[in-house]
């Protein structure tokens, strides 16, 4: 066992030898350490004051402690070891009149398996407390609910459930299928902020496209996400090869590749094989973009999971825009802006934090900018995109990648390629090499040297100053001078204009 973990439950053990307690851990970390992985979240079930002892744990190792639930006496306790890995404990209070009784209550027979921490602790192994047949389950491969009503009693279960198929290679058992189908209408009765939490981590175990279409044939899709749903059968012109909802899919097979994933897809496999090309493209700042990809935006979310929604999100709003010409041409005018709304009211509805929905709504919306760079790139066009989007702008352009892979499939040529690529070169090497030109521009003059220069206070000063913030990206003018000319150039041909009008 890790170094760390024994650390925190000896520390949890000395106090339930010290105190009125009694408890034993059971769910997650048991069933992992049966897997042979080592796990960092630990539940404990506990016969006592269960809040005291969340507690009493957090002030012996120096962790935060939480209250989840004060009726039900369930806390947590959040610690973070000296090498930097973050360890939770969750402490309930045992509900019913036995162990066993608890375990009956739980998700899954796999996370119904019991053990006291003296045991868990032991280097040999344990023989859990496996009234249920968890352990066997474990071994031939089946998820089973622990009762047939699990599923109406938590239907955040259901996600659960996708998720661990997904983490663990198991399969449900068929009866288990059913109930769960007939549980789905009962989600709105669970809190989004733990429906939300249960998508996050579906997406970020790779494929998740394989965990998409589980949910799509359980009839979950359409109940977390319905615009995502909206998509399924939208027909689209050349040069898309798929429909709207089977292009969403590869995208996002596409963006979780691009972002160093391995895991393979039927929809991976339909693109072309580009990969070793972004690869070299990024590769001078791949530290520096994969330590952005890895950062908690909000705790437990990490930005590579926004990314990974982007590219689920980046194309909803064309259910709300198709229209056809009379060619026959389908197109999807605005379907960026409509788009990012959408995105933007789910991720609300869901509970995502305003830093998480501003970063989703901003891809969705630009999504189509690094297209539209492709056909003439020049220093103004990425200064004028930084201004737009910010640091953003380096995330945009690997998910314009993974459109354009999805768009074009195996009909994608290098003339259109080349230059998109190029494109997120080009936006990543100048984020990285030269920020003070094409992002946080550093002024050559400002607005007083305007009004020295006879400039009234008001919007033309702005005006001034940005056109010679653009001139400078462009590399026209590099010294105050130069901006000072450029200025006196501007100004005159403003009252000149104001002259002849």
């Amino acid at each position: 066992m890790e170094v760390a973990a024994r650390v925190l439950l000896e520390a949890l053990k000395r106090l339930l030898e010290d105190g009125p307690y009694e408890a034993r851990l059971v769910g997650g970390a048991v069933r992992d350490r049966l897997m042979g992985r080592e796990p960092n979240d630990f539940d404990a079930v506990v016969v006592g004051p269960a809040l005291s002892l969340a507690r009493a744990l957090a002030d012996a190792v120096g962790g935060a402690f939480y209250i989840l639930d004060a009726r039900r006496e369930f806390g947590r306790v959040v610690w973070r070891s000296p090498q930097g890995r973050r360890f939770y404990v969750d402490l309930a209070r045992r509900e019913g009149d036995s162990w066993e009784e608890d375990l009956r209550r739980r998700d899954f027979t796999i996370n119904a398996m019991m053990v006291e921490i003296e045991a868990f602790l032991r280097p040999e192994g344990f023989v859990p407390f496996d009234p249920l047949g968890g352990l066997e389950d474990l071994r031939t491969g089946w998820l089973r609910p622990c009762a047939p009503d699990a599923f109406r009693r938590d239907p955040v279960r259901t996600l659960r459930a996708v998720r661990f198929e997904a983490e663990l290679g198991l399969r449900l058992a068929p009866e288990a299928e059913a109930a769960l189908v007939e549980a789905v209408p009962w989600l709105f009765l669970t809190a989004a902020e733990r429906i939300r939490d249960e998508l996050v981590k579906i997406l970020l175990i790779p494929p998740a496209v394989r965990s998409l279409r589980r949910m799509e044939a359980l009839g979950l899709l359409e109940r977390i996400l319905p615009e995502v749903a909206s998509l399924r059968g939208l027909t689209q012109s050349p040069p898309h090869v798929w429909d709207a909802y089977a292009h969403t899919l590869r995208a996002v097979a596409a963006m979780e590749r691009l972002l160093g994933s391995w895991a393979e897809s039927p929809e991976l496999q339909d693109l072309p094989p580009r990969w070793a090309e972004v690869e070299a493209a990024m590769a001078p700042w791949r530290e520096r973009l994969q330590s952005r990809w890895e950062e908690e935006v909000a705790v437990g979310r990490p930005r590579r999971a926004l990314l990974l929604l982007s590219a689920l999100f980046h194309d909803v709003g064309k259910a709300g825009t198709r229209t056809v010409e009379p060619d026959g041409r389908i197109r999807f005018i605005g379907h960026e802006a409509i788009g990012a709304r959408w995105a933007a009211d789910r991720l609300e509805a869901l509970r995502f934090s305003g830093d998480e929905i501003e970063e989703v709504e901003t891809l969705v919306r630009h999504h189509m900018r690094p297209h539209g760079m492709a056909r003439r790139l020049t220093p103004r066009g990425i200064y004028r995109f930084f201004r737009e989007v910010g640091e953003r702008g380096m995330d945009l352009a690997l998910l314009a990648l993974a459109d354009t892979l999805a768009v074009w499939g195996p009909t994608l040529t290098e003339d259109i390629w080349g230059p998109r690529l190029r494109v997120a070169q080009a936006l990543w090497q100048a984020f990285f090499e030269a920020p003070e030109r094409f992002v946080r521009v550093v002024p050559l003059i400002r607005g007083e040297d305007l009004l020295a220069m006879g400039v009234p206070e008001g919007p033309q000063i702005g005006r001034l100053l940005e056109a010679i913030r653009e001139a400078q990206a462009a590399g026209e003018i590099t010294t105050r001078e130069e901006a000072l000319a450029l200025a006196r150039r501007l100004i005159d041909e403003v009252g000149e204009s104001e002259a002849r009008g």
